[in-house]
């Protein structure tokens, strides 16, 4: 499955290969992990109500320094897995001139309005929850849509543009025509 990223959740760690006598084991062997979380204050804290993830293997031509790099690439991954309880997506290395199958996006209620996790209608049947941290009216949620799935709100609903770059409110023929 080829996935392109819109965006991506607020929360980065890192993990490296066990081999500490290896100089390069921070870069060589190392994995990147992005998930959903809210901050507060200078922490940043998980509140899973979905817990999940993104990882990045050192082959995938992802640079931890300038992670809005991959905002906009199209990678290969074997699509969301379950292990442990948690959803883990992979992404194995960036394809340039492919059409993506889906996108990752991340949502917050400051960008995207309130959304009520509790109702079955908050998403189309497409949309895959890869990670969604919530806390009272704040959350931020990792998803993995479709280009015809939607994810709704009180501002409206929420779907990727045609173009397939840009994660926006969906505009009706009604709201055209007045």
């Amino acid at each position: 499955m080829y996935v392109r990223i819109i965006s991506l959740g607020s929360n980065w760690w890192a993990a490296h290969s066990a081999n500490r006598s290896d100089p390069y084991c921070f870069r060589r062997s190392a994995a990147w992990f992005n998930s959903a979380g809210l901050r507060y204050g200078r922490r940043l804290r998980f509140c899973w109500i979905h817990p999940g993830q993104v990882r990045f293997n050192q082959r995938s031509g992802f640079h931890p320094e300038f992670p809005h790099r991959s905002i906009g690439r199209t990678f290969l991954s074997n699509g969301p897995q379950i292990f442990g309880d948690r959803t883990h997506l992979l992404f194995s290395h960036p394809e340039n001139h492919c059409t993506p199958d889906g996108y990752l996006v991340a949502v917050n209620e400051t960008l995207h309005g309130r959304i009520d996790f509790n109702l079955s209608d908050w998403k189309s049947a497409g949309v895959q929850a890869i990670s969604i941290s919530s806390r009272g009216q704040r959350y931020e949620a990792v998803l993995l849509m479709g280009a015809g799935d939607w994810v709704a709100s009180d501002l409206g609903r929420w779907m990727i543009t045609e173009d397939g770059r840009h994660f926006a409110l969906a505009v009706s023929a009604l709201e055209v025509a007045s």
